[in-house]
């Protein structure tokens, strides 16, 4: 069976590497409690994929595909990744290390590629509500509850800076999270 070549932007790969690992992951947590042989864990949702790899440039011009390979490394930003066999809409191009000194005609390499999972910042609610009075009905002012869906990697600290409150401006809006040490990807945060 001929698989389809790997593509990522508008690189196309002209053999596909040689070995790929998908590798799917969840994100934990877990709880000790003191004085107790207790463990806790919680699932608190899937951490992005992740493809990685290894492959070969051989014969005339390996060190120069493989330097238009390095020129999209270093290109910012996710792009389209377009895999034989697995399909991730949209990655970030991680890493990519060569084994050995390239020579002009052999270079042997290794990739991985993140999926890219834009995340859910901000989301509103409005709620009208209206009261009638006499037979008359006015409408009274909409109301925007903004919450933040934690991502791997932040605090409550850098949440509260960026959105410009203090962090205990921040935890008095989140009475729900007892300590702000301990905040999960997946959680959500009154801003």
């Amino acid at each position: 069976m001929k698989l389809a070549p790997l593509k990522y932007k508008d690189y196309t790969w002209p053999s596909n590497p040689s070995n790929y690992t998908l590798r799917f992951e969840k994100n934990t947590a877990v709880h000790h409690y003191p004085y107790t042989n207790i463990n806790e864990v919680d699932d608190t949702g899937m951490k992005p994929r992740e493809v990685s790899g290894e492959g070969e440039f051989v014969g005339e011009g390996a060190y120069e595909e493989f330097k238009k390979l390095a020129s999209i490394f270093y290109s910012k930003g996710p792009g389209p990744l377009i895999h034989p066999i697995w399909q991730i809409q949209q990655a970030v191009f991680t890493r990519l290390e060569v084994e050995q000194e390239p020579t002009p005609d052999y270079v042997k390499y290794y990739f991985s590629f993140i999926e890219h999972m834009p995340e859910v910042r901000v989301k509103e609610k409005k709620q009208t509500k209206t009261s009638s009075n006499n037979k008359s009905s006015k409408s009274q002012t909409k109301t925007k509850s903004k919450t933040y869906l934690v991502k791997r990697g932040d605090t409550m600290w850098n949440i509260a800076k960026r959105n410009g409150m203090s962090l205990q401006q921040l935890a008095k809006k989140n009475p729900q999270i007892k300590n702000p040490n301990l905040i999960y990807p997946g959680q959500k945060i009154n801003l």
